[in-house]
């Protein structure tokens, strides 16, 4: 496709109403999506891809206790830090930052693969990567046995992890970010972007990883205009710029609002002296 033709909106950008903005911004998503889909070009930034995304959710439910912690122990920490004072945060949290303004906590996850990370994606895609993100997603409530190993297919695993780097709001639209070193010289194939939140203990905030990364494949497809799949469908906290879009336009619900009512949607319950989550 080298050109389309429309009268819906004008042409011009800087003409363009925000929601006729935005309604371009999803078919431009949709289009991106369907050829990296049909053709395999890689069309989509890595970390805004549902498949890199659900390879990586797979990959860190699959990881040991001692490999999750070596990896995630530091960020659970820096979280946990708010809710449990005992235990240190890795990051002193910025001093100036009242409790009312927005902070969160982001982390680059790169995952390894032992012949092109591209092509493998697409086979993990081709043998049920789909179904496994969506039944490991499911059974935070009542564990089931996944039957898909992308590690042992294909040598697909966690391979590291960036540096925690802090965002916050000191106004609206006024966002600093405090940019943290990352470990691989390429794009991240998952951005993990939590507020701080309740999760307890370790275990606990394994599964709140796994729903989060979940809640960003959701916003993958909402965002492309599309129902996500069904296992897919639950509230929470994905990606932080598509939740600014759910407070914004009208026509999305709250999907970010761990304690929205939507239709065929599902949430995850986390207390701070809980011991399980469930959905």
């Amino acid at each position: 496709m080298t050109v389309h033709q429309q009268d819906g909106y004008p042409d011009d950008p800087d003409k363009r109403a925000f929601e006729e903005s935005e309604a371009v911004g999803t078919t431009r998503r949709f289009a991106k999506y369907t050829v990296y889909r049909e053709r395999g070009y890689p069309t989509l930034p890595p970390h805004e891809n549902p498949d890199r995304i659900a390879a990586t959710l797979v990959a860190i439910a699959q990881l040991s206790d001692d490999e999750f912690d070596a990896l995630f122990g530091d960020y659970y920490r820096q979280h946990a830090h708010h809710f449990q004072p005992e235990l240190e945060a890795p990051i002193e949290p910025p001093a100036d930052i009242a409790a009312d303004e927005f902070l969160r906590y982001e982390l680059e996850v790169y995952l390894g693969v032992d012949e092109d990370l591209e092509a493998a994606i697409q086979e993990v895609v081709a043998a049920g990567l789909d179904e496994a993100a969506g039944r490991t997603l499911k059974s935070l409530a009542e564990p089931v046995d996944v039957d898909f190993d992308p590690q042992a297919a294909l040598g697909l695993e966690v391979e590291a992890v960036s540096d925690i780097r802090v965002a916050y709001q000191t106004g609206p639209g006024n966002e600093q970010v405090l940019e943290s070193d990352s470990p691989r010289e390429r794009e991240p194939d998952t951005v993990i972007q939590l507020v701080p939140l309740p999760a307890g203990s370790l275990d606990v905030f394994r599964l709140l990883l796994c729903h989060h990364l979940g809640c960003q494949i959701r916003d993958c497809y909402l965002e492309m205009g599309v129902e996500p799949p069904e296992a897919f469908r639950v509230v929470g906290h994905g990606f932080h710029h598509s939740a600014q879009r759910y407070r914004l336009l009208e026509y999305f619900e709250d999907y970010f609002d761990f304690d929205a009512d939507i239709p065929g949607y599902r949430t995850i319950a986390l207390g701070q002296d809980s011991d399980h989550a469930t959905l």
